[in-house]
């Protein structure tokens, strides 16, 4: 009799045993799996945050071309290929932008979208300047805050968001 007690003590304890290892496991696959995916998000959020810097960056180049040639020789060729450059560059900032959105989780994230939105919409604007200084001032407050945009992502990016 004490034989089949040990033996059911034996059974019951490697039952218990299997059971709080599969647990274990299963806890430590679920916090594996959410840090791959925060990482995933995190890079995801890098790689839309340079895109955008990087297409801001020539969205504004083309427009001051597009401002020069348009009042050097409104009808000549080179006009024409900045005003298609320009209009390129529009869609792909745009783009950019909305990807950052669709990567943007959390708030801070979200602010940062936003911030590149309203980036997007000054750097349009240096077009509709009246006169070459208003124009390169246009432009100097989109490279400003295309600056502040970085040191922002930086930082949403570094607190891990």
């Amino acid at each position: 009799m004490s034989g089949i007690i040990a033996a059911a003590i034996a059974v019951v304890g490697t039952l218990l045993g299997a059971v709080v290892a599969h647990r274990y496991q299963d806890k430590i696959a679920a916090r594996s799996a959410a840090h791959t995916a925060r990482e995933r998000s995190h890079q995801h959020l890098l790689d839309a945050c340079t895109d955008f810097i990087g297409l801001a960056e020539d969205y504004r180049r083309a427009q001051y071309d597009r401002w020069t040639s348009q009042h050097a020789s409104p009808d000549s060729e080179a006009t024409l290929a900045a005003r298609a450059e320009s209009y390129r560059l529009h869609v792909e900032v745009r783009s950019s932008v909305f990807r950052l959105r669709l990567v943007a989780l959390g708030p801070q994230a979200q602010q940062l979208a936003e911030q590149a939105a309203a980036i997007q919409v000054q750097t349009r604007e240096i077009f509709f300047a009246t006169d070459k200084a208003d124009m390169l001032a246009r432009g100097e407050a989109a490279e400003h805050a295309c600056e502040a945009f970085a040191v922002r992502a930086k930082e949403v990016l570094a607190a891990g968001e």
